[in-house]
């Protein structure tokens, strides 16, 4: 759930500026045509190992978030209300459905104003699209993957429609942080096509409907259809319902698995840039050996290099040496965050996990700076805490760009020596003085328990499994077992959602999901939705009151220092074991291929791109 590299001051401060009146914020080879202005060519692009979507309409649950199935997938058919792109991310107000938002009466009313688009079936965006939109989040709310409790949509008293000027206007219960609003919350909001306010097959609902209470009657059973029907991967490219879309692009093939997805442009796309090539492949591997083998036959127009192949950076470049003829290496870096996942509500090991001096005690044992060198060759960056430490922010505070928790295996071993765990010369340590006083293990941890912990992480990336085993030796050496388990990162968000210790799907222990984690689609770099007590997306099943409290505040006052804040306090407090944040990818692009830019949001933008003469 996080992000890429940051903006810089000017422009925030361009930002805070404008926010007193409008947020301004083997597969098959690539078919060359020539000329810019563009007849055609398909593009082949890989996807990671394991990535495929498995879910097509933008209103997913916690289960289905993720970053290939919002960028490389949602986005190029359903566009949301405020699209941000760009190599610092911000909000462009060209590409973005609506015209830039109006806060007023002492930032408790905003207003969205939508520009003159229109669905692929040729019926008007109007805002009875939104209305649709907010129904399902007012009575679905429970849900919805990015729903933080207190906040959007529970902190909207009303909603009312200007059907003449294509208005809507949100009424708040209280001030809130305008760059945070937009950014965070009306970023999140998708125009929904009106094909879609069905019942069933052929029975049309009124869940677009500009009354709550007709919405609250009509909308459950409208979730229910559409979400059925969304999650069939078989009939996403068949099914008439998914084929109205606002974005550039409609789907044509998707095969079973995923392992090709098909797109091709949508004609009647309203957006300024209109696509230039005819189709657009995204392929899916089992592995990156397997990726790797058909971007060096040139079968792929945009591949990725696996990080064991990287050529080592020479000191102050960008790159190395180039391994494949042809293409251009171009490290995508995101404004992200990278860290481990742990269960607090395991039964057997989230006692021990919620003892502050134990997750101090794993921060000590990754050693950022040999995982960078060593797993991914340099293409990554060490990371403190829960704001990007690259490129320098004003929400980064110098505590957590300290480095407060040092790879130090004599620390880690001391935390836990003087915490009542007596580690022998191989194997688990175990717990030999409970309690809740100094010295003692702590609140929950019983006498004789053991430091064994299982990890999942996400299979296919050589450069993980590396990462891993490192983890693992070290670990060993304070008396810390690490089983570790490698499986599709798809498999793993499955299993990764709140949960309680009596339920059977609260068995998880540790995760690495590899990251790194943007946060899409809020790019304001609170992680509210990780870290607050009851949110839905919150799988680690954290709760302090204490940063609940901040979070709060983040929200509902203009600037930067209580975000810095909860920053300090998550840092401090090792909520979760940072480790170092990879390039997204090391993307390989055909010489070929023109128009291609990358993002710090990690958007895909294929409609700009064409093939040289």
């Amino acid at each position: 759930m996080v992000v890429p590299a940051r903006w810089f001051t000017a422009i925030l401060t361009i930002m805070i500026v404008t926010v007193a009146v409008a947020v301004l914020i083997p597969a098959s080879p690539p078919v060359f045509a020539a000329g810019r202005s563009g007849s055609g060519g398909t593009v082949s692009m890989a996807l990671q190992p394991g990535t495929e979507p498995d879910m097509i309409w933008p209103f997913s649950p916690t289960s289905f978030d993720g970053t290939t199935g919002t960028s490389d997938f949602m986005y190029l058919m359903y566009r949301p209300l405020y699209y941000l792109d760009g190599p610092t991310f911000q909000l462009d107000p060209k590409l973005s459905i609506a015209y830039p938002p109006v806060y007023s009466n002492d930032d408790r009313t905003v207003s969205v104003r939508l520009k003159s688009w229109r669905w692929s079936n040729g019926q008007s965006l109007t805002v009875q699209s939104l209305a649709f939109f907010m129904g399902l989040l007012f009575t679905e709310t429970d849900e919805y993957w990015a729903y933080i409790p207190g906040q959007f949509p529970t902190d909207v008293t009303s909603v009312s429609y200007d059907n003449a000027t294509n208005t809507m206007a949100l009424h708040l219960k209280g001030p809130v942080n305008p760059i945070w609003f937009t950014y965070n919350e009306l970023a999140e909001v998708q125009p929904l096509p009106l094909s879609w306010d069905l019942s069933g097959p052929g029975k049309p609902s009124d869940c677009a409907s500009e009354s709550l209470a007709v919405e609250k009657a009509d909308c459950p059973a409208v979730y229910k259809y559409i979400h059925a029907e969304a999650g069939k991967k078989t009939d996403f490219a068949t099914n008439p319902l998914f084929q109205d879309v606002d974005g550039p692009f409609r789907l044509s093939q998707y095969s079973a698995g995923g392992s090709q997805i098909e797109f091709v442009p949508n004609k009647l796309y309203s957006g300024p840039d209109k696509p230039k090539i005819s189709a657009l492949k995204e392929e899916t591997f089992t592995s990156d050996v397997a990726e790797y083998d058909v971007l060096r036959s040139g079968g792929l127009t945009i591949g990725y290099l696996p990080f064991v192949d990287a050529p080592p950076k020479p000191t102050g470049a960008k790159v190395g040496r180039n391994p494949v003829s042809g293409y251009t290496l171009e490290p995508e870096q995101s404004w992200a965050i990278n860290y481990l996942y742990i269960n607090f509500n395991n039964p057997t090991t989230g006692p021990v996990e919620r003892q502050l001096y134990f997750r101090q005690a794993i921060q000590q044992l990754i050693d950022q700076d040999t995982w960078v060198k060593v797993a991914f060759n340099g293409y990554a960056r060490p990371q403190y805490g829960t704001v990007p430490t690259q490129p320098v922010s004003p929400y980064l505070t110098k505590y957590a760009a300290s480095d407060p928790y040092p790879f130090s295996i004599s620390s880690a071993k001391r935390l836990l020596t003087s915490h009542g765990w007596m580690i022998p010369k191989s194997g688990a340590a175990t717990c030999v003085n409970p309690g809740t006083g100094k010295g003692e293990c702590g609140a929950g941890v019983a006498k004789g328990t053991k430091l064994e912990f299982n990890v999942l992480y996400a299979s296919g990336v050589e450069a993980l499994t590396e990462e891993m085993e490192t983890f693992e030796t070290d670990a060993a050496s304070v008396g810390i077992t690490l089983n570790l388990r490698s499986e599709p990162v798809d498999s793993i968000f499955a299993i990764d959602e709140p949960c309680t210790p009596k339920q059977a799907s609260c068995s998880w222990q540790i995760i690495n999901f590899g990251g790194p984690f943007t946060e899409v689609p809020d790019w304001y770099p609170e992680n509210g939705i990780g870290f607050i007590c009851g949110s839905l997306a919150n799988t680690q099943n954290y709760c302090s009151t204490a940063l609940d409290d901040l979070y709060d505040k983040v929200y509902s006052v203009s600037g930067n220092k209580y975000l810095q804040d909860v920053e300090n306090f998550e840092t401090q407090q090792a909520v979760v074991p940072a480790v170092p944040v990879q390039d997204y990818q090391l993307t390989e692009v055909s010489d070929h291929l023109g128009g291609y830019v990358q993002s710090g949001t990690l958007a895909l933008e294929p409609e700009d791109w064409y093939f040289k003469s």
